[in-house]
């Protein structure tokens, strides 16, 4: 893939840094006023989360700490082609650790994945009003977010609990750590589930069903609520940053969206990596959110708002060692299977091997396959749990429209169609829409960098992301796929 990078000579300030830190590690890199790395200025530490069979899943945050001083001190290395404007920072979605009175933490970074809590879960469920609580936060009650884990902390760690001043997100702990401030940002408090899409505040509800206070949460800070390095420790430490400014933090996902160039209302960005996501930036008012969707504050005037499965890329891993389709399948291979036109007889295929996330959120939903014969093969079973993922991607996006309309354009990455670029048939006929695959790696670190020159730079428009590919959609087979999604949620309510 290209680089999408500039050489060090050819870079204009200000300059930007993004930070991202991922299921499996914290990276670095400059970027240059256009959005594009400069040089070979990037960095990476790889960690993994701890795990267990009880849903653990967690990470030391002062080794992510540790790990983003690493990584800056290598991209600051050396001569500088200009000065630091702004520094981007995004970190996987809803996290939590619990920080004492000394500002000490005394729980690990508590990860998305952790779901020690699903007890709690069910358990507010009965006691709040899950629909309103959608309508006003933009998430659904799930084992992802904040509150539940708040729960599951007061009553599986009462000495933790009270022990507590503060409850905070990984990228707000980090900022904490490094500059003294806990910035906590509103793109990131929203992927708590506790603060109203409308206003910033937290939910008084939700507060009172966990017991916590208000004060004990970080409040939301928008990107234009920058932080001067000036005399900060950080800055104290790396004399170049002196004259930028750290944006609160943000989640990947917004990031993400950002970094490959879905920047306005009009588009949508497409990921299609282990999980698969829609997700669109809109500037206008959702009075009423579709129920599979959510909507994560960003600032006063945009929310991110889109809908993610669990299962994408995995479908693909499924194939390949359950069906035995070598890894290595030749393009030309999967060229034909998914640019033939579609078939009656090809398997219908529920793909939900990880449960349902957006649209009906049915964690115990597992994978069905049916209209499968004697004569079935597994290029076959391929074809149609392809096809169930292309219909996983249509559900959502016409929950989409019914948000925001139409889109203007729809641009997409990620590993999964890397490793089968011709898959992107298949989504763009079920989607009826034409699909850019743009090239552009490490594009949710990107995206924080984006977000800082926002700021740093706020009248210069970044470099629009190259694109490798057009689909054009088949309209026969746009029809197909549109009857068949009757056939597949009916299916999808057996699951």
């Amino acid at each position: 893939m290209p680089r999408f990078n500039i050489p060090a000579a050819d870079a204009q300030g200000p300059l930007a840094l993004g930070i991202d830190i991922g299921s499996g590690g914290t990276r670095a890199a400059v970027y240059d006023v256009s959005g594009r790395e400069v040089g070979t200025r990037t960095h990476k530490e790889s960690h993994a989360f701890t795990v267990a069979d009880d849903g653990t899943s967690t990470i030391d945050a002062d080794q992510v700490v540790q790990e983003i001083r690493t990584s800056l001190g290598a991209v600051l290395e050396g001569q500088l082609p200009g000065t630091v404007g702004a520094i981007g920072f995004d970190t996987f979605a809803s996290s939590l650790i619990a920080v004492d009175k000394n500002g000490a933490a005394i729980t690990p970074c508590i990860t998305y994945a952790d779901t020690r809590c699903h007890a709690q879960v069910d358990a507010l469920g009965s006691r709040i009003d899950i629909d309103e609580i959608h309508e006003r936060s933009g998430t659904r009650l799930h084992s992802s977010y904040t509150a539940p884990r708040l729960s599951w902390l007061r009553e599986t760690h009462p000495d933790v609990f009270a022990r507590t001043e503060r409850f905070m997100a990984l990228g707000e702990y980090v900022a904490f750590k490094l500059l003294g401030t806990p910035a906590l940002g509103t793109a990131s408090a929203a992927w708590s589930g506790m603060i109203d899409r409308r206003t910033g505040e937290y939910l008084p509800e939700l507060l009172e069903a966990v017991g916590v206070d208000a004060s004990m949460m970080g409040a939301a800070l928008d990107p234009s609520d920058a932080i001067p390095l000036a005399g900060t420790p950080l800055a104290g430490e790396f004399p170049q940053l002196s004259g930028a400014v750290w944006l609160p933090v943000i989640g990947d996902g917004l990031a993400a969206n950002l970094g490959i160039g879905a920047l306005g209302a009009g588009t949508w960005g497409i990921s299609t990596a282990t999980s698969g996501a829609i997700r669109q930036v809109l500037t206008t008012e959702i009075p009423t959110l579709p129920s599979g969707l959510w909507a994560y504050r960003v600032d006063a005037q945009r929310t991110l708002v889109g809908s993610a499965m669990s299962d994408c890329g995995r479908v693909l891993d499924w194939a390949r060692f359950q069906l035995g389709i070598p890894e290595d399948i030749a393009e030309t291979d999967t060229a034909s299977l998914f640019s033939a036109p579609p078939s009656a007889g090809t398997p219908l295929a529920i793909p939900f091997f990880s449960g349902e996330r957006g649209t009906k959120w049915r964690g115990t939903s597992r994978a069905i396959f049916a209209n499968v014969g004697a004569s079935t093969t597994a290029e076959d079973m391929l074809r149609g749990a392809m096809e169930g993922v292309a219909l996983s991607f249509l559900r959502i996006a016409d929950q989409m429209r019914e948000a925001g309309g139409e889109p203007e354009r729809i641009v997409l990455s990620g590993g999964m169609t890397e490793a089968i670029p011709s898959w992107l048939h298949l989504l763009s006929d079920a989607l009826g829409a034409p699909i850019d695959h743009v090239a552009v790696s490490r594009s949710t670190m990107r995206g924080s960098a984006v977000m800082a020159l926002e700021q740093a730079s706020p009248d210069t428009e970044v470099a629009e992301v190259p694109v490798r590919r057009r689909v054009e959609p088949v309209a026969a087979h746009t029809e197909y796929y549109r009857e068949r999604l009757e056939r597949f949620e009916k299916l999808a309510d057996l699951a």
